[in-house]
């Protein structure tokens, strides 16, 4: 099977009419769509002779939506995966042609995970097409009872609120990394949480949410709302380069009693 590939990078919200005659100037068997993250007007996978299919970041019917990858991390979940799917005229809801898992390890970030989702679907693409013969691809409909959800992440969620769990918010951090970015405040200035882990520091009871720890000298803890603390590991002062923690601790001499937000 001889196999051209050729990438197509648009946004049709903007200049619609020119992305769609773009896509009429080449004519394509199959049209593969991956991370997009809106729906796709019937007029440009309508173009293909044999048909378009979509490559979804998730299991589906679980995590339908723009930002499965970023989800799955914030549920906390230890597995995803990537879907093969037939374009529809709804968000994700297409049969499925095929589908692969792939694991999240806990030291994974979006940008990580989104690596591997994307390998795992090349990968798979690949696959699928050796099977081709001229007719459709086999396929199965949807579990659309047991969809769920996922919508676009806002700037909004950037925001850290320590009050949560210190897992809910190592989840948040690593989500959002490096995209969007977690921030907080210190002395009054943003600052953009990069890395953390959780720690195995023991719980503590009436915990101060935010709270700044020094341990070792070279470790920096936050406290959470439910007693734990996050590890720091990796973290950019505003208007400043990142840093580790200990290049942190070094630099700003935290007070007893300083706090993050």
């Amino acid at each position: 099977m001889n196999i051209t590939f050729r990438y197509f990078n648009t946004n049709l919200s903007k200049g619609k009419e020119k992305a769609l005659s773009d896509f009429g100037l080449f004519s394509a068997d199959l049209y593969v769509v991956f991370a997009y993250g809106s729906i796709l007007p019937k007029e440009v996978y309508a173009h293909s002779t044999l048909t378009s299919i979509n490559l979804h970041g998730s299991l589906l019917p679980d995590l339908r939506g723009a930002s499965p990858v970023q989800t799955a991390l914030w549920k906390g979940y230890t597995k995803t995966g990537i879907t093969i799917q037939y374009i529809g005229e709804k968000m994700d809801e297409g049969d499925i042609l095929l589908t692969k898992e792939v694991e999240i390890a806990p030291e994974d970030n979006t940008g990580t995970l989104m690596d591997k989702i994307t390998d795992a679907g090349i990968e798979s693409i690949l696959q699928l097409l050796k099977t081709y013969d001229g007719k459709p691809f086999p396929s199965v409909p949807q579990a659309h009872d047991k969809a769920t959800y996922c919508g676009k992440i806002k700037s909004e969620d950037r925001i850290l609120d320590w009050s949560l769990k210190s897992e809910e918010l190592h989840n948040r951090i690593r989500a959002l990394y490096p995209d969007m970015i977690a921030t907080t405040t210190f002395r009054d200035k943003r600052m953009n949480i990069l890395k953390t882990k959780p720690s195995s520091l023991s719980l503590e009871i009436n915990p101060t949410p935010g709270k700044l720890k020094r341990l070792d000298k070279k470790r920096l803890l936050t406290q959470c709302g439910d007693g734990r603390f996050l590890e720091i590991l990796e973290l950019q002062p505003e208007n400043k380069n990142r840093m580790t923690a200990s290049d942190f601790l070094n630099g700003f001499r935290i007070q007893e009693g300083e706090t993050f937000g």
